[in-house]
């Protein structure tokens, strides 16, 4: 409602019509790995505890750049930069 996150409602349906039509894959895990890996997090609830699997099949998103009308803002999310020690 707010605009600062989306929602998965139904992870099955996601993964089987809507990541084979721009992803590769249609592996709900994977799609979820890329979103961590560009700043985007799962949003835990605090009636949910973080613990226990919700009751419905939602899942919600969030990126402080990935705001409803700020298009301008979506330039600044980029994949995270991981640095090789040697």
């Amino acid at each position: 409602q707010s605009g600062s996150s989306f929602h998965v409602f139904d992870q099955g349906q996601f993964a089987k019509e809507v990541l084979p039509k721009y992803f590769k894959h249609s592996n709900m895990a994977s799609f979820v790995r890329q979103l961590n890996m560009y700043g985007f997090r799962k949003v835990v609830h605090i009636e949910q505890g973080g613990l226990v699997k919700p009751e419905k099949d939602d899942t919600e998103f969030q990126h402080p750049y990935f705001i409803r009308g700020q298009e301008h803002l979506l330039e600044n999310i980029k994949r995270k930069v991981t640095s090789v020690s040697s």
